[in-house]
C-alpha cells in the first residue's frame, strides 16, 4: 500500500492530484475553488472588521437551540447516530466536482449501455466509499430515465479475500453464476466464465443488461505481476463488454504502475483522486451532520479544535467523526458520575434542605449547567485518545507509584526548570502522596523506581557518588505525561 498517501498533503502532492484527474475534474475544481473564492470575499467584505466565528457560513440557526442533557439516553442515541459513518447525509459536502465525475461517468456508461473503467483513489476517510454509495441508489432511476434495464450491481470488498484470485468466485457468486465446465473450479477456470458472463454475445440491444462491478479497496489485489487487477481492468475492454468496473483504493500510484501496460492491451482507464478534507471542510461536514438535531451539543470552539488537529494528522473524516462520538461518550460517562454525586448530596442533606432549601437548589442547577455542551476540555482528551502517542500508552499502563513519580515530576520541574536532583524530586513525591492520602515509598524503593522509569525512556538519570545528588530530567515529551495522567481518574483533577 502506497504509505504516503496517509500523510498530510504537501503542496507537491497537490499537483501530483492534479496531473492525475480527468479534463473535466480539473475544470470542475478549478471553478469551485473561484466561486469559492469569491463568496469568501463577499464574507469578507460583509463582515467587516468584525472577527469570525467558527462554522460561520454554514447555516447556524442552532444559536437558539437549547444545550442537550448527556443523562438523557434518547439525546446521547440521537447524538452518535447522526455522527455514525452508516449515518447517509443528504448531500456530500466538500466533494462537488469529484462527485460530478463520478456521476457523469457512472450515468453515460448506464444510459448508453457502454462499458468502462474508473479508478478513484485517495487517502482513507475523503468520501470515496460515501459516493459510490450515492451512486448505488441512483443506478435504477437512470435506467428508467433511459427506458433500460436496471444494471447488476455488484459490489466486492477485497480486505475480505484471503487471496486475489478469489475475487473471481466472488463476483460469479453475486452473480448466481455456475461453471459449464466439467474440470475442477480453479482461478483461471473462472476467470474464463466471467470473461464469458461478460462478453454475452446472444442479448440484443434492448434486453442488454449492464454489470456495475465496484471493487474496494482494490490494493489489496496486488500481486508480483499484477495479472489480477490487468484481468479486471481488460474485462471492460473486451468485445461485446458489459462491464462497468470501478476500483476503489487509497494508493494513488497505482494506475501509474499498471498504465504503461494497459495502454498496450488498449484498456482506457479514468482517474478520479479525493484530496484529503481541510480544515473548514472538516467543520462543514460536522455542522451538516448535526444541523438536524432539536439541541446544542458541542460548543464552536471544541468541533474547530477538532478539525484543526484531525486535517493536520490525516485529513480523514471518518477520524473526525469517531472523535467526536469518543468525546459524547466521555461527557455521558462524566454526567452519570455527577448525577451519582448529587444523588448523594440529596441523601446527606435531606435534613438541611428544610433549612436552607435555596442554597441546594442553587448547587443542583450549577452542577447540571456543567453537564451542557462538550467543551475544549472534553474534546482535548477525546483526541488524545484517539492520537496518542506510545508513551502516552506507556505511561498508563505504569504501577500508580511510578505514575505518581512522573506526576511529581512534571510539577518539579515546570515550563522553566529542566532538571533538578533526586533528592528534590523525592520531596515533591512525598508532598504529592501526603496531599493525596497515600503512603510514601522509602529513599531506596524511590530510587529503584525513578531507575525503572529510566530504563523506560521516561526519565533521565545522571551519575553521582551520593544517590540523592543525582540529577534527573524528564525525557518523555511533558504533553504526552499530562495528557496520559489527564486520562487517568486519579490524576483527573490535578490538571484542571
Amino acid at each position: 500500500m502506497y504509505v504516503e498517501a496517509y500523510e498530510p498533503e504537501p503542496r507537491s502532492r497537490r499537483s501530483y492530484y492534479e496531473s492525475s484527474m480527468c479534463t473535466r475534474c480539473q475544470e470542475r475544481r478549478r471553478r469551485d475553488n473561484l466561486q469559492s473564492n469569491g463568496r469568501q470575499k463577499d464574507e469578507k467584505q460583509n463582515k467587516g472588521s468584525s472577527k469570525s466565528t467558527p462554522g460561520e457560513g454554514f447555516d447556524m440557526s442552532v444559536r437558539g437551540r437549547e444545550p442537550w442533557n448527556a443523562t438523557d439516553s434518547s439525546h446521547v442515541l440521537a447524538v452518535k447516530t447522526a455522527l455514525h459513518l452508516s449515518a447517509m447525509p443528504e448531500t456530500v459536502l466538500c466533494r462537488e466536482s469529484e462527485q460530478t465525475c463520478v456521476i457523469d461517468f457512472c450515468k453515460t456508461c448506464i444510459v448508453e449501455q457502454r462499458p468502462g473503467s474508473l479508478y478513484i483513489c485517495g487517502c482513507p476517510g475523503t468520501g470515496k466509499s460515501l459516493i459510490m454509495e450515492k451512486i448505488r441508489f441512483l443506478c435504477n432511476t437512470w435506467s428508467m430515465q433511459a427506458g433500460t434495464l436496471a444494471p447488476e450491481i455488484v459490489a466486492i470488498n477485497c480486505t475480505t479475500l484471503t487471496d486475489p484470485r478469489q475475487i473471481y468466485s466472488k463476483v460469479l457468486q453475486a452473480l448466481n453464476a455456475t461453471l459449464d465446465t466439467g474440470e475442477t473450479p480453479n482461478s483461471d477456470s473462472k476467470l474464463k466464465e466471467l470473461r464469458k458472463l461478460v462478453c454475452d454475445t446472444s442479448k440484443t440491444k434492448s434486453s442488454k443488461k449492464m454489470m456495475l462491478l465496484i471493487v474496494d479497496e482494490m490494493d489489496y489485489l496486488i500481486t508480483r505481476d499484477q495479472s489480477v487487477l490487468y484481468d479486471l481492468f481488460r474485462l471492460p475492454s473486451s468485445a461485446n463488454s458489459r462491464c462497468i468496473l470501478i476500483g476503489i483504493a487509497n494508493a494513488i500510484d497505482l494506475t501509474d504502475r499498471l498504465l504503461p501496460k494497459l495502454r498496450s492491451l488498449n484498456c482506457k482507464v479514468d482517474v478520479i483522486t479525493f484530496p484529503a478534507y481541510t480544515k473548514d471542510q472538516i467543520l462543514e461536514v460536522l455542522h451538516q451532520r448535526l444541523k438536524d438535531l432539536p439541541y446544542l451539543v458541542f460548543k464552536d470552539a471544541s468541533l474547530e479544535l477538532c478539525a484543526r488537529k484531525v486535517a493536520a494528522a490525516t485529513g480523514d473524516m471518518r477520524k473526525a467523526l469517531h472523535v467526536c462520538r469518543n468525546a459524547i461518550d466521555i461527557i455521558e460517562s462524566e454526567a452519570h458520575e455527577v448525577t451519582d454525586e448529587v444523588k448523594s448530596i440529596l441523601v446527606d442533606e435531606e435534613e438541611r434542605r428544610r433549612n436552607a432549601p435555596d442554597s441546594i437548589d442553587t448547587k443542583l442547577k450549577m452542577r447540571e449547567k456543567n453537564l451542557g455542551l462538550v467543551g475544549l476540555d472534553t474534546m482535548a482528551l477525546a483526541l488524545s485518545r484517539i492520537f496518542r502517542s506510545p508513551v502516552v500508552e506507556t505511561i498508563q499502563a505504569l504501577p500508580r507509584h511510578q505514575q505518581m513519580v512522573l506526576c511529581a515530576a512534571v510539577t518539579c520541574f515546570g515550563r522553566a526548570k529542566k532538571d533538578a536532583t533526586l533528592g528534590e524530586l523525592n520531596l515533591a513525591y512525598r508532598v504529592f502522596c501526603k496531599s493525596m492520602g497515600m503512603q510514601t515509598l522509602t529513599a531506596p524503593e524511590f530510587s529503584s523506581i525513578c531507575q525503572v522509569l529510566a530504563d523506560q525512556a521516561l526519565l533521565n538519570l545522571g551519575t553521582n557518588r551520593e544517590d540523592r545528588l543525582r540529577r534527573v530530567t524528564l525525557k518523555a515529551d511533558q504533553d504526552d505525561v499530562i495528557s496520559a495522567l489527564k486520562g487517568i481518574r486519579f490524576f483527573s483533577n490535578l490538571f484542571r
